[in-house]
């Protein structure tokens, strides 16, 4: 039987998009050795989003191919907490990205200031609809900081 072991490392990230990207970053600067794993095909900003590849409308915009396939896998939701978590089935403002760099390929590095009112979400809602309007259990918070603070 052949050896297959590996090197031993001292983390292991499961996920490179965003989030994992950040923290190898963080653990490879403080001497940690580590390993991340990602589903899916990798990508090479380059040849994978250069021009006119990445103006594939149909490919991208319509068919989702950058998101993750719910057919094959997908994650549970719920609205409140008591409600009982359901498959996600139709991708909405919740898209899951799939393959090296996950959700962070598809975002286009767009990502748009939040407004005053963005951080005051529950606050501003009961100021204009009254408390009423927030259902029981619904876990509308607002930010642990202001606008200005920022």
């Amino acid at each position: 039987m052949a050896n297959l072991k590996k090197p031993s490392v001292d983390a292991v990230l499961v996920g490179f998009g965003w989030t994992g990207a950040i923290m190898g970053i963080e653990l490879t600067a403080a001497g940690l050795n580590v390993l991340a794993l990602e589903r899916g095909e990798a990508r090479d900003t380059a040849p994978d989003f250069a021009y006119p590849r990445i103006t594939d409308e149909l490919s991208y915009g319509i068919r989702g191919k950058l998101f993750q396939n719910l057919a094959k896998e997908t994650v549970t939701v719920r609205h409140m907490t008591a409600d009982v978590a359901v498959p996600y089935r139709q991708l909405g403002s919740f898209l899951p990205g799939d393959g090296v760099g996950g959700a962070g390929v598809h975002w286009n590095g767009q990502n748009w200031r939040a407004l005053p009112d963005d951080l005051r979400i529950r606050s501003r809602t009961i100021e204009r609809y009254g408390a009423k309007f927030i259902p029981e259990g619904m876990q509308l918070q607002d930010w642990g900081v202001s606008y200005d603070e920022l």
